[in-house]
């Protein structure tokens, strides 16, 4: 009897959850450095035979000028990468993802120094976040720069490969 009630005992605290708890760490998570992010842009969209420019002046949907990232000087399409201070000064001109699962948004603007219709695409500090300094009895993977990089590479080739599928132009 003494078996069954010191089993009985174990099995109530641990569903009551007694005992040790977790540790629980206060994690530090950077954003991508912009710099860091617009190379990997360049380096992605390179990837894709898209040639480019960067920080050109181009014209917001209201006809506000922006100086965007970088765009395809082969290929009409722009990526933006916004900083917490861009989204301070941008406000809501251009239509930024909520989630990182959120649909992308995509939006026309106007290059103004050659009047050519482009399609930006808006990245964003907040979903491109890394952890420097992970303490190692950390519960679950940390996300490192280089997965960062690799999943912003991959956003922006899909970016492309989305706007070859949908807007080239059909075959004579």
């Amino acid at each position: 009897m003494r078996i069954g009630s010191g089993l009985g005992t174990t099995l109530a605290l641990a569903l009551l959850g007694c005992g040790p708890g977790g540790v629980e760490h206060d994690i530090e998570e950077r954003p991508l450095d912009q710099a860091v992010a617009l190379d990997t842009v360049v380096q992605a969209l390179a990837a894709k035979s898209v040639e480019t420019a960067t920080f050109v002046t181009v014209l917001l949907p209201d006809r506000t000028e922006w100086t965007v990232d970088v765009v395809g000087t082969n290929l009409p399409v722009a990526v933006e990468f916004l900083t917490a201070q861009d989204r301070e000064r941008i406000g809501d001109r251009v239509p930024i993802q909520a989630a990182p699962d959120e649909m992308p948004r995509v939006v026309m603007v106007e290059r103004k120094d050659t009047q050519q219709s482009l399609m930006l695409r808006v990245f964003t500090d907040q979903h491109f976040r890394f952890q420097p300094n992970p303490p190692p009895d950390m519960p679950e993977a940390p996300y490192t720069i280089r997965e960062v990089q690799a999943r912003l590479r991959r956003d922006v080739s899909d970016f492309i490969a989305w706007y070859r599928a949908n807007n080239a132009p059909p075959a004579p």
